[in-house]
């Protein structure tokens, strides 16, 4: 970031241009956390050059080392005081035996007024004090204060400091790169380059690369030029940069230069994923039309069909198969898969199974995940019959691939994963998830007559096995659920095929902006006046769920989630648990928030594993300003707290320093002055990432 990293020449002699990060600037007087001078005193300084850490230039001699000190001791006694708790996770550490707070925390309970100290342990490793807010003394603005530095951060966490120092690499490696494309002078270089780049979501490098073909003396942006930086807009979800490289191309007035096949496909995927599936469906319509330049292959189709898995949008995946059949490609597993989950995302039931149907007459193997979900969606319709065939169908499914399964982290029973993305581990699990598309359409597993897994490469062995775990805990739920009796089931499906928008339904979803909801009347437990929190990014509703279980007759609970089909499995899922104390706003978390809650209303804000910024200069970020103001205008003055979790650790770094640039809205809660605890309590909850690991 600009404000932090300033450009200066390297070893190589390069100088920086308006894209470069490198060397970060030292501002002695400016102020930064006085509470994190405490943290910042503990940690070890290194006795010499080889020994100095990532975040600050090395000092040569022990005297330019302790000068240093000094120097960082004089800035961050003058910080001003960190506003917020950033929950920063990890990969998993041996745990320690001593926890601050008990499992099922946070609890509001376990808060006291700013003026007395939290409990909390010394050891701050899993635990997590939430934050929270206090009267504004100003009004808050953007400029006002200077945020605390990346580099104080990174001193603060190895995590924090490895990822500082690896962006800082890979800055100065782009650059080293970009001087190395202007010296060759080859066309093909620079388009290699933009790919590179682009897959790796440095979009500011991309438009550099992309920009400065021209400035070689005689080179010419070609089609793959345009198809790299198309893909590269598309991948970090820019798609107003995407619409202008689209349209500039088909400005061209050189043939060479329009869309092929794959500059379709990656233009398509930009406008589906971005909720735009009918123009999308228009466009491949063009494709299909007889005096289209580009035909479509089968990852065209595909990657219509994925993203209407997403927003649960069953008429143009119809539509999409229609078009498949009729430019004569046959459809593959991944294919028939879509559109399988699209179905049942839609809670279509007849229309899933006819899909599936189709599929064995391909001579086609259904996966588990997908059969998990024909069992899901059978059983909360009412079809008790076809839902047990498809669990038995799914775990013979899991025993074929020979892959097995991975065993959580959180334990068996508690279904306390989050389970976002790849491991959604429900009806609607598309996701979004790059690893998903890799395996499914690039390198999709064959299958094994020796049901051994003997020639299954590991990388396949261990996405298998995650996604058998996902369809082993779907088909579980299914089996509990039917095992509680045939009056239980048959009210669920009531309610499920009456629709989540009936004035009957035990669970309210609300979707879009509007007037401010009023919170008795919003909820089914009789107008009850309870205390209401909020999850922020609920993704398939797992948590949230199991808070509102948990929370029967105590509080409320609201989840905001953007995708249609984790709004409808999140509503499914409170349905089946037959709550009354949970409704769903499906909408951008920013303008639900302003547009729908009314000011002090909420006791707690949990954002859970929001996905990180796309690129370093994205302005597609959950935790901003906005968000913090909105946020503290909702939550009640007196006993309200907001809670932030995050497992990269560069978000965290930029969820401290938003939140320390406006430390009027919020007090700390961390005993020992950090802007972050390490570590979440035991049965909080983890990302589907944990799993990996």
């Amino acid at each position: 970031p600009d404000d932090v990293l300033v450009p200066r020449r390297t070893r190589h002699g390069v100088v920086a241009s308006d894209v470069m990060v490198f060397g970060r600037k030292r501002r002695i007087t400016r102020p930064a956390p006085a509470d994190m001078a405490t943290a910042a005193s503990a940690v070890r300084r290194p006795a010499s050059a080889v020994a100095a850490g990532p975040m600050e230039k090395r000092a040569r001699t022990a005297s330019e080392i302790k000068a240093r000190d000094e120097a960082e001791a004089r800035i961050l006694n003058n910080l001003p005081k960190a506003t917020a708790v950033v929950v920063h996770v990890d990969p998993p550490q041996p745990k320690p035996t001593n926890t601050a707070l008990p499992t099922d925390e946070p609890k509001t309970s376990t808060a006291k007024p700013s003026t007395k100290e939290n409990p909390a342990t010394k050891d701050s490793i899993n635990t997590k004090m939430p934050s929270k807010p206090k009267a504004p003394k100003k009004h808050a603005t953007e400029s006002d204060p200077t945020p605390v530095s990346y580099g104080a951060l990174a001193a603060l966490d190895e995590g924090m400091a490895r990822a500082h120092k690896h962006s800082r690499k890979r800055a100065r490696d782009a650059q080293t790169l970009l001087k190395r494309a202007v010296g060759v002078g080859d066309v093909k270089f620079f388009n290699r380059l933009i790919r590179d780049f682009g897959n790796d979501k440095q979009l500011g490098f991309v438009e550099e690369a992309f920009r400065r073909i021209v400035e070689v003396k005689g080179l010419k942006r070609n089609v793959y030029s345009h198809t790299n930086m198309l893909n590269a807009c598309v991948r970090v979800g820019e798609l107003d940069k995407a619409r202008v490289v689209w349209s500039n191309m088909l400005a061209e007035k050189n043939a060479d230069m329009h869309p092929n096949e794959v500059t379709y496909t990656v233009f398509i995927k930009g406008l589906a994923q971005n909720g735009e599936l009918d123009e999308a469906t228009a466009l491949l319509e063009k494709m299909c039309a007889h005096e289209s330049e580009a035909a479509p292959n089968v990852r065209t189709f595909s990657t219509l069909l994925r993203n209407c898995v997403r927003h649960a949008d069953g008429i143009n995946a119809d539509r999409c198969f229609e078009l498949m059949q009729d430019a004569g490609i046959t459809p593959d597993a991944a294919s028939f898969e879509y559109l399988i989950k699209t179905k049942c995302a839609a809670f279509d039931a007849v229309g899933a199974w006819s899909a599936h149907a189709e599929m064995e007459r391909e001579y086609l193997d259904a996966t588990p995940q997908a059969l998990a979900a024909l069992a899901t969606v059978s059983s909360i319709t009412g079809d008790v019959t076809k839902a047990r065939a498809a669990c038995v169908a799914a775990k013979t499914a899991i025993e074929a691939n020979g892959a097995g399964m991975v065993l959580s982290t959180e334990g068996s029973d508690d279904g306390g994963l989050f389970r976002k993305g790849l491991g959604s581990g429900s009806v609607g699990m598309d996701d979004d998830d790059d690893v998903d598309d890799d395996f499914l359409e690039k390198e999709p597993p064959q299958r094994n007559n020796d049901n051994s897994g003997e020639y299954m490469s590991e990388s396949v062995r261990a996405f298998l096995r995650l996604r058998n775990s996902d369809a082993a805990r779907q088909v579980a739920e299914v089996e509990e659920f039917l095992g509680k009796g045939g009056t239980h089931v048959n009210a669920v499906a009531a309610d499920v095929n009456n629709g989540h928008d009936h004035e009957k339904s035990p669970v309210a979803v609300v979707e879009g902006t509007g007037d401010r909801l009023d919170f008795s009347a919003l909820f089914g437990n009789g107008g009850t006046v309870l205390p209401t929190k909020l999850e922020v990014c609920s993704g398939m509703g797992d948590w949230v769920v199991n808070r509102s279980i948990a929370d029967k007759n105590k509080c409320n609970w609201l989840a905001i989630e953007m995708r249609r089909n984790r709004v409808r499995m999140t509503w499914a899922k409170g349905v089946r648990a037959r709550l009354t104390n949970l409704a769903v706003l499906r909408g951008m978390a920013h303008e639900m928030i302003s547009s729908r809650v009314n000011d002090e209303t909420l006791t707690e804000v949990h954002v859970n594993y929001p996905d990180p910024p796309e690129w370093v200069g994205s302005k597609q970020c959950l935790v901003d300003f906005d968000f913090l103001k909105e946020t503290h205008r909702a939550l009640r003055k007196e006993d309200g707290y907001l809670t932030l979790v995050t497992d990269d650790p560069g978000y965290a770094m930029r969820m401290c320093r938003e939140l320390s640039k406006v430390p009027e809205l919020f007090t700390p809660t961390a005993p020992d002055g950090k802007p972050f605890v390490a570590g979440v309590p035991e049965n909080y909850g983890g990302s589907y990432f944990d799993e990996m690991w």
